[in-house]
């Protein structure tokens, strides 16, 4: 055994250096000696707060989520979703009464409403409900220490704001709407920023009192796969679909009043021969009506439950039957699928139909007996569907997602501070990160 051997040196890599001007040609050191400094890369803790009254608000939290982790490295989101650890009496208290008012008493809901819009009421329950009955959700909150949270639902923002009121976190707030219309309760001083989906929401925020420098319109989170180029004749194909009939998707949302066995039922009075593709998501008594209606119908009938294929579905169709739901109608603009939207909720939703008629991106048919018209129409005048796909694609926005992600990188990175303080907070109290 040699001495180096005996001393370890030979366990170590060995860096020969010479042209020094010593009697020596070379020496040798094991590399080790060399201490060179460790960087260590935190990632930014990301919180994302949503509330499924319906399926679209997980849909959008789920296309954040994706965004945040395609624009910021290193990061870490959690995503979560108050009903999954509220109190069951929050469930029973704050969201099956309006789940009941939708199919049971929709005047009772657009009551309430319209006045909550014309009285500005800032919150949709008084604060106890929401300390108490979502106090594992702040807990969740504290726990995970966030340096941003994102909350996409008006409820998910009142227990945010409330969570930073009382100090239960003390990171900057993105609120992230999801309709093209707002409502009084998203406007809270602990919010840092908004995004929102239209011109028309910025400006009812303003009206409210919100500063301008802190909203951003950035549209409505859809995923981008909505807007790609799809083979339809392939697609129709895979469907089992005929490639010179058109075709109808009808979606009726994960809650609402569209009644779809109605409407599949009307449908036959159309003079088209329509191949019919019906989602029926969760609802497992309507999707059972549905199918018993297959043989009955002289339409050539499609029935799905809940999909991950609805952009192959809307890549296929020529015609899409709807409540105007933000999420469902802003992937439809991105489709560039021209819509009948029909049986809205009462109140935000109808406030959507005025809204994307005027933008000339949908047909309203306000009765059962006038869809089958509205489709007669839309089929017969191919000219017009094209005009409106091609409005839908100019309105559409299906980098919205990733656009809402760099806002939440601009609110993490200490650098783009400069950028966020644009102007001085406008009232004591008002947060000071501004765009």
């Amino acid at each position: 055994m040699t001495e180096a051997e005996g001393r370890g040196i030979d366990r170590f890599p060995l860096l020969r250096i010479s042209g020094f001007d010593f009697p020596f040609s070379s020496f040798q050191f094991p590399v080790s000696i060399f201490q060179f400094p460790r960087f260590v890369v935190t990632s930014k803790r990301i919180f994302v707060l949503t509330l499924s009254v319906g399926t679209g608000h997980v849909r959008a939290a789920e296309v954040i989520q994706r965004a945040l982790y395609d624009c910021i490295d290193p990061v870490e989101v959690h995503l979560l979703d108050v009903l999954k650890v509220a109190h069951s009496w929050f469930l029973t208290l704050y969201v099956r009464p309006y789940w009941w008012m939708l199919r049971r008493a929709p005047r009772v809901w657009r009551w309430l409403f319209e006045r909550r819009q014309k009285k500005l009421h800032r919150a949709t329950a008084p604060h106890w409900v929401f300390r108490r009955g979502c106090k594992k959700v702040l807990e969740e909150l504290k726990a995970y220490a966030p340096h941003l949270v994102i909350a996409n639902e008006i409820g998910a923002v009142e227990i945010t704001a409330l969570g930073k009121r009382e100090g239960w976190f003390h990171a900057p707030i993105l609120a992230v709407q999801t309709d093209f219309q707002t409502e009084p309760p998203w406007v809270q001083a602990e919010v840092d920023v908004y995004c929102v989906g239209s011109e028309e929401a910025r400006s009812q925020l303003v009206n409210w009192g919100t500063s301008p420098n802190r909203i951003l319109v950035c549209g409505i989170p859809v995923d981008p796969v909505f807007a790609l180029p799809q083979d339809r004749s392939e697609l129709r194909r895979a469907l089992g679909l005929d490639a010179h009939r058109p075709v109808v998707l009808l979606m009726g949302g994960g809650m609402g009043p569209a009644p779809l066995d109605a409407i599949v039922e009307r449908l036959e009075l159309c003079r088209f021969p329509l191949q019919v593709l019906v989602v029926a998501g969760h609802d497992r008594a309507i999707r059972q009506t549905l199918e018993r209606l297959r043989g009955k119908v002289t339409l050539d009938l499609h029935v799905f439950g809940w999909t991950d294929t609805i952009p192959e579905l809307m890549a296929v169709a020529d015609l899409l039957i709807t409540k105007p739901g933000g999420l469902t109608t802003a992937e439809a603009l991105c489709a560039g699928l021209p819509m009948i939207v029909t049986h809205p909720i009462p109140g935000p939703e109808e406030r959507h139909v005025r809204y994307l008629v005027q933008q000339g991106v949908a047909v309203q048919a306000k009765t059962l007996e006038e869809i089958p018209q509205a489709v007669n129409q839309m089929l017969s005048k191919p000219e017009s569907l094209a005009e409106m796909s091609r409005r839908q694609k100019d309105m559409s926005r299906p980098d919205a997602a990733h656009a809402i992600a760099q806002v939440g990188q601009a609110l993490l990175e200490k650098s783009t501070y400069i950028d966020l303080l644009a102007t001085r907070p406008a009232r004591a109290g008002e947060s000071t990160y501004l765009m």
